[in-house]
């Protein structure tokens, strides 16, 4: 029961993960995050009796499940390692994995040697280590086995350690998680190393090796796959929280996107069957919110330089209003962009070219504050509506030489 348990959480940890990567294939953290579900999940299934003998079977090999379920288990460590890495310091962590890698091949390499060289003639889905432990190559496999996972152990806890400190109240949550499910997995390799030492020593262990055995391997992936499924649960519960207050500043971004649009239609990456309807509904508001900031941003850049004196005509007459400083101060920015959008209608301008941003979604929303650009445009977009910042703008395209906004402004 602890073996489906554990291959369900490891199951949900690596679908979870596999639509992050989707959405980010190059991130070093997503790849590391779905290397350590793909080993805990291959270590407790190959680990689980029905499937050992499966594999067993199908192969023709006597207990090849075994170097199956101890490989992926050094994947597990290794890509944990990795993860630490990146997230202390990601411009080193490739540098600093090569010798860990060099260690895993030799390790890995001898495993494989041994596990030939035993030349196992039944298959023992239970009981392999008292049957088998006391044989020469086993005890070389072991002790590379547990040497690795002993060693990665250690390091994670280290690491881990060490980067908590720095890190927010959730991601220590998670990284704690993390540790713990290590902390097992040094707990697993405490009881393989004693159990051999007994087996060598010729004394039968006074517990029952293989419930041990499962019992630590079960809590050690459990632990370690909750951890990136409550992190998914975490950014879940965010972006539904976050839907009405992200949905509304889409919403008001439309005024200012479709005018823009209507200018430079080259700005759409792709363009919508109905770019005027503003919907009331908006599926992954997320990524689409942070689309329409990129596509208004192409546009004002095709724009090029718009006149300051239109603006500072509609933010006067905003602050005569009794409007405040942000929103005088979107007034005067939406009445130079309307005032831009006009002159190149009319043909006073040419647009300057502009490709449509392709760059992944992560690489921005991970430095910038997409919410915060989205409420400074969603205040220009907003005050387009306004009629003051339309009369700044006709009085300043009746004088193209900026003559009667001075004569606007002074009246």
């Amino acid at each position: 029961m602890g073996h489906v348990a554990a291959m369900v959480v490891a199951a949900v940890a690596f679908v979870v993960k596999l639509g992050a990567l989707r959405r980010d294939p190059s991130n070093p953290k997503i790849q590391a995050s779905l290397g350590i579900c793909l080993g805990c999940g291959f270590a407790v299934t190959a680990g689980w009796a029905p499937v050992h003998s499966l594999i067993d079977g199908v192969s023709g090999v006597p207990n090849l499940a075994k170097p199956v379920e101890h490989g992926s288990a050094l994947i597990t460590a290794t890509a944990i390692q990795f993860l630490f890495l990146h997230l202390g310091d990601p411009h080193r962590a490739r540098r600093l994995m090569r010798r860990r890698l060099v260690f895993f091949a030799v390790v890995l390499t001898v495993m494989i040697t041994m596990f030939l060289a035993a030349g196992f003639t039944e298959s023992e889905p239970l009981h392999f280590a008292e049957r088998y432990g006391d044989m020469p190559q086993v005890i070389v496999y072991m002790l590379a086995f547990l040497a690795y996972l002993g060693t990665s152990v250690l390091d994670i806890l280290r690491m881990s350690l060490g980067y908590a400190r720095y890190a927010g109240t959730r991601l220590k949550i998670v990284m704690r998680l993390l540790s713990a499910g290590a902390v097992f997995g040094a707990a697993f390799v405490a009881h393989k190393a004693l159990f051999l030492a007994l087996k060598l020593a010729g004394v039968a262990p006074p517990w029952p090796e293989p419930v041990v055995t499962q019992g630590l391997i079960t809590m050690s992936v459990g632990l370690i796959c909750s951890s990136f499924v409550l992190a998914t649960v975490w950014r879940t519960v965010d972006g539904v929280r976050a839907w009405p207050r992200r949905r509304a500043m889409y919403r008001d971004l439309h005024p200012l996107w479709y005018l823009l649009y209507r200018a430079v239609p080259s700005i759409a990456l792709h363009a919508p069957r109905r770019p005027r309807r503003n919907p009331w509904w908006v599926w992954g508001v997320g990524p689409r919110l942070y689309r329409r900031c990129v596509e208004i941003g192409d546009g004002l850049q095709a724009l090029g330089p718009r006149d300051a004196r239109v603006a500072a005509v509609a933010r006067r007459r905003a602050v005569e209003a009794g409007w405040d400083d942000v929103r005088a101060t979107a007034a005067g920015e939406a009445a130079a962009i309307l005032a831009a959008v006009r002159r190149l209608e009319q043909g006073r301008v040419t647009a300057q070219e502009v490709e449509p941003g392709l760059e992944p979604l992560s690489g921005r929303l991970a430095h910038a504050d997409v919410d915060a650009d989205a409420r400074r445009l969603a205040s220009i977009s907003t005050a387009l509506r306004e009629d003051l910042v339309r009369d700044a703008v006709a009085g300043g395209l009746g004088n193209p030489s900026g003559t009667g906004g001075r004569r606007t402004a002074a009246g």
